[in-house]
């Protein structure tokens, strides 16, 4: 081999060896994730619309959709770990004007997992209240109970304060949602019963209460699920400490 060609080649050597070394990155895997959703169908017995005193009440279970989420888990590489690539990065990043020292900074890599999940999490319906009193209908002093499989199941007023709240004039309509526990919480397949307790159903002229009358609805409560294929990622990034 002739001199030139031989110090051409050492040349370029020595410059790879100098340059940043890439690292093949790994395909981000895939997973399986599922969204559990309930089905609640009335049973034969229950009507939708019920009517008493002066105030009819209809319930419809409220629609529910699988949306996508994240869970982001950060974690620091510990240096003894770090690559060449990483070290290059980190001492570029300082001279681009970020500044301090490499014992200044760490490395963090962050793994976001899929979350395929029923929005909203917990059971809910829709209450439409029809007031045909002469006064104002008033939701507050009304208790909701839901019972599944012949047990109760606790709820805090905080779960129904919208029919609490609401004021219905006379001769119209209003809606509100109410909710009950989380899907976890709720046997996959059971009698889902929901009442209405000490709603207001007659005033007197004065607007003073004369007569309360309880509601109840029953439906079979049954779960279905949804899967779908989503990728887990990672991220790194400089942290200062």
């Amino acid at each position: 081999m002739r001199m030139e060609s031989l110090l051409v080649v050492m040349f370029v050597g020595v410059l790879s060896a100098c340059a940043p070394i890439p690292v093949a990155q790994k395909a981000d895997p895939v997973v399986t994730v599922r969204c559990v959703y309930p089905v609640i169908s009335p049973l034969a017995e229950t009507k939708e619309l019920q009517s008493k005193g002066g105030i009819n009440i209809s319930l419809a279970p409220n629609t529910f959709e699988c949306v996508d989420s994240v869970i982001r888990t950060p974690r620091e590489i510990p240096r003894n770990l770090f690559d060449f690539n990483e070290t290059y990065s980190l001492v570029s990043f300082i001279n681009a004007g970020a500044g301090g020292k490499p014992e200044d900074y760490r490395l963090v890599e962050t793994t976001a997992t899929p979350v395929y999940s029923a929005k909203p999490n917990k059971v809910a319906f829709r209450v439409k209240i029809n007031n045909q009193m002469p006064r104002v209908f008033r939701g507050a002093g009304t208790v909701v109970l839901y019972n599944f499989a012949g047990k109760n199941s606790s709820v805090t007023s905080q779960d129904y304060a919208d029919l609490s709240n609401l004021i219905v004039p006379p001769r119209t309509e209003m809606e509100v949602i109410i909710y009950g526990p989380s899907f976890q919480a709720i046997p996959e397949n059971t009698t889902l019963g929901i009442f209405l307790y000490d709603v207001v159903t007659k005033t007197d002229n004065a607007g003073n209460i004369v007569e309360k009358q309880n509601f109840e609805w029953y439906y079979k409560y049954q779960t279905q699920f949804k899967e779908a294929a989503r990728e887990v990622t990672t991220s790194r990034a400089w942290v200062r400490r």
